[in-house]
């Protein structure tokens, strides 16, 4: 329990988007779990893709969101499917040992960060095609794109990836909405429906 104390307070410390009656039950869609990354990495996710909701379904797609997209990626880990289903059922104690996880992955990667930082400080950066030698001078001879651009062919076809993954995670949340739209146009037809045959008679 004194855990959990720790993570009670942790979380009052971040803002999120709507107050915390029940942790369990408040945390179940996977929303405000993604503000609390957002709080500390907010180039690392983006809240558009988490949308609130009561389903079942699209609770366990926000969470598979967060897993692909999100942990796997920035902190190196995912979340057990059956661990998932607990979360969006809101079965007490499994949101505080899934921020508790979380909690001590934010604190790894800032300190890494930090070391990254200050050894830099102390040493600039070389770039990794500037070793070997190219006519005795000491510097490799580097693809005109890559000198010009000042980073590695792998990094931009890496990020190429990301980008194309991030297109299709969009594509498939504009999905739901335009099937949700569908459904609401075709009950609203079916109410039209029913109103002209009433009046007709």
């Amino acid at each position: 329990m004194g855990d959990f104390q720790e993570v009670y307070c942790w979380i009052d410390e971040i803002p999120l988007s709507r107050p915390k009656k029940n942790i369990s039950r408040d945390f179940s869609d996977g929303v405000l779990f993604s503000e609390v990354i957002h709080h500390f990495f907010p180039g690392k996710i983006d809240l558009h893709n988490y949308i609130s909701t009561n389903s079942v379904s699209k609770k366990t797609y926000n969470w598979n969101t967060l897993n692909r997209k999100v942990l796997k990626k920035v902190f190196g880990y995912e979340i057990p499917e059956d661990e998932i289903k607990s979360l969006v059922k809101g079965t007490k104690g499994f949101i505080e040992k899934a921020l508790l996880n979380l909690k001590a992955k934010v604190q790894w990667r800032k300190k890494r960060a930090e070391k990254k930082s200050s050894g830099s400080r102390r040493q600039p950066p070389r770039h990794p095609l500037e070793h070997g030698t190219r006519g005795g001078h000491g510097r490799a001879e580097m693809p005109r794109g890559v000198q010009r651009q000042g980073f590695p062919l792998e990094k931009v076809l890496g990020e190429k990836e990301n980008i194309i993954e991030d297109l299709r995670e969009t594509v498939a949340i504009l999905q739901l909405k335009i099937q949700k739209l569908e459904q609401l146009l075709a009950l609203k037809d079916k109410k039209i429906h029913q109103l002209s045959s009433g009046s007709s008679r």
